[in-house]
């Protein structure tokens, strides 16, 4: 199950039974998916950024290649 499939946070005849472990527990599962999505970006980003360039160097553009830029198709 993902975390997208859990009940929603305002449900409260979960929070009324749930203990605070509980809770510790989300948070944690929470920000370790945070995390786990931000270095998702940041490899997706830097692949963006090499296929920038790699388009603009093809182009013989010097430096960073640029998306709107360059020479009609």
């Amino acid at each position: 199950m993902s975390w997208a499939d859990k009940p929603n946070g305002n449900d409260m005849a979960r929070r009324a039974g749930a203990s605070r472990s509980d809770f510790d527990g989300d948070f944690a599962a929470l920000r370790q998916r945070g995390r786990h999505l931000i270095a998702e970006i940041v490899r997706l980003s830097r692949q963006l950024t090499d296929l920038q360039q790699a388009i603009g160097s093809r182009r013989g553009a010097p430096g960073r290649g640029s998306v709107s830029g360059g020479e009609p198709r």
